[in-house]
Formats: C-alpha cells, structure tokens, sequence
C-alpha cells in the first residue's frame, strides 16, 4: 500500500507521539508481507527492512499458533528480552505496529499508548480506502463536469 504524501505525513506525526508519550525507542509500520511503511524514534541502529520481513513472519508464524488453540489470530504478540522489548500489534488486516522499547519503560504504558495510536492510524488508513473505493461519479464535482461535457457535445 502506498501512502499518500498527507496521509504519510498524519501517521508519521501520530507516530512520532506514541514514541513521546510511550518513551519507547522507535516504532514502524508494517504490513504482514513484510514492508516497512513508516518509522519513528531512533531507528539508526536497525535493519528495518530485515526486522520487518522477520516479524511478518514470525506473526504468521503465532497466528498459526492461535488457530491451533482455538483463536483466529492474537491481536499482540510481546518479545521480552533482558533490556529490550518489542510490542508488535495489529491495525488492522494488513498491517501492524511494532514498538521497540527498553526495560525501564513500564509495558502497561507502552500499551496504552499503542492502542491509542493504532486506533488513530487505523481511521487514517480507513478513510483512504473509503475515498480509493468511492466511483469518480459520486462525486459532485465529476456529476457537474459529465453534464457540462454532454451539453456541449450535442449543442454542436
């Protein structure tokens, strides 16, 4: 999915803020294909291309996981490592937000905080496919130009 420079712009700026208010290191959007669509934080330390192929992966890997017990799917998966945690949930059907955080942030804000901006992106990215999916000919402007364009063909 390829952003538009204002919806990018929106998320960016949403998740610039979860990186704030959470006091995590760095967050990505991705889709569960692997794409890297957004950072924020400090990501110079990362492979983010690398990081997010392998979290597609390992989400698909859990999401088999969940059909074995009973679940569709788990809406987050949480790594907890000795100083460094990553919190990866879904957005939606096709993309997640991963947040990479350190061992003195408390996870329960971290959460929060990631609910609130999913939630926030997630009617970001639902407003754009509204707008992709509406046909040109519900549009006002396009009904005034067809109309134009036919009285002008038969007054010649």
């Amino acid at each position: 999915m390829k952003l538009t420079r204002f919806e990018s712009q929106e998320i960016k700026e949403t998740m610039d803020q979860l990186v704030i208010d959470s006091g995590a290191m760095s967050a990505l959007l991705i889709t569960k294909e692997g794409f890297n669509l957004q950072e924020a934080g400090n990501t110079g330390f990362l492979n983010t291309t690398a990081l997010a192929a392998l979290i597609a992966g390992m989400f698909t890997a859990t999401k088999e996981v969940a059909r074995m017990v009973g679940e569709a799917q788990f809406s987050i998966l949480l790594q907890q490592g000795e100083n460094r945690h990553i919190h990866i949930s879904l957005i939606d059907e096709s993309n997640m937000m991963v947040i990479i955080f350190e061992d003195y942030q408390k996870i329960g804000r971290v959460r929060l905080e990631s609910r609130r901006s999913c939630a926030r992106i997630q009617e970001l990215m639902t407003d754009r496919k509204e707008e992709a999916n509406a046909s040109p000919s519900d549009s006002p402007k396009f009904k005034e130009y067809a109309l134009n364009l036919i009285d002008r063909i038969f007054d010649k």
